[in-house]
């Protein structure tokens, strides 16, 4: 009996010890990642190289990462626009206007792809221009920028409610990325999450960032491979990834594979490697 109270103690003891330290690992791993110069002047307005941030995985980084999906949320829903815009440079000030200039002649019912509204953009804010890139169906940009506009009293300008960016940064020491999710309104940083992750052995990079659903009806002309994503019945829509902090690595090892005519197969690198997987509407609707 004594033999086998002992050994429940020591069985108890272990458990214990292995929770905390996977624990510790999930809620108390913090430190100094060291970024190239300009990242942090250009993410939040700081100087320096070095950012304290947690490694991931990290719950309480989760908390505060649902917090900003809740905002983008309450964003969407009293925008008049959302688009999506891939793009592999870091943006500044000067690529997040506030208003944006528009002629009073201007339909702006043609802004009605995040493609439009990218050209559309680089003539109205030149700063933009070469900032963002031309795509359809998936983004196969490292980074994402979405531009919430809202609904304006003027007839000269577009007003933007908000601006979320999502970036990717290579650290100079340790080796790993950086993840940084952040909303703007004008020029001020209002709300942000951010994670690192440690170098890991996987090859899947985490993109793509968005996937563009069309109306089902654009069926009607044949674009071959950018008929894969026309599957909106009425509404089209976006689906968006945002890195996941309780993740313990960035890098996926596989990916699961599609035929080539399956609509998944667009985006099957991002299936099950994040919880913060979100729908929004893309209007005005195509």
């Amino acid at each position: 009996m004594a033999l086998a109270i002992a050994a429940g103690v020591i069985t108890t003891a272990v458990l214990s010890y292995q929770a905390a330290t996977q624990a510790t690992n999930r809620y108390g791993t913090y430190g100094a990642v060291q970024l190239n110069t300009g990242v942090l002047f250009n993410f939040y307005a700081l100087s320096g190289f070095y950012v304290d941030t947690y490694f991931a995985p990290n719950y309480g980084r989760v908390a505060q990462a649902e917090m900003l999906r809740d905002e983008f949320y309450e964003d969407v829903s009293s925008a008049s626009a959302v688009y999506c815009l891939g793009r592999s440079l870091q943006t500044s000030t000067s690529q997040r206007p506030s208003v944006i200039p528009i002629n009073a002649n201007y339909d702006a019912r043609r802004l009605d792809t995040s493609e439009a509204f990218r050209l559309f953009l680089a003539e109205a804010v030149p700063a933009t221009s070469g900032y963002f890139s031309s795509y359809r169906g998936v983004s196969t940009a490292q980074n994402l920028s979405i531009y919430i506009l809202m609904p304006s009293d003027s007839s000269a300008q577009l007003w933007v409610r908000a601006i979320y960016e999502v970036d990717f940064v290579t650290a100079v020491n340790p080796a790993g990325t950086y993840a940084s999710v952040r909303r703007y309104q004008g020029t001020v940083c209002t709300d942000y999450y951010d994670i690192f992750y440690p170098a890991s052995d996987g090859t899947v990079a985490f993109r793509p960032l968005v996937a563009q659903f069309e109306r089902r009806a654009r069926q009607a002309t044949v674009e071959g491979s950018n008929d894969l994503l026309k599957l909106a019945a009425n509404r089209p829509f976006y689906f968006i990834w945002w890195p996941d902090p309780a993740a313990p690595a960035l890098e996926a090892r596989s990916s699961q594979s599609f035929s080539t005519g399956d609509p998944r197969a667009a985006y099957a690198a991002m299936i099950g490697r994040t919880s913060f997987f979100m729908v929004a509407p893309m209007f005005p609707p195509l």
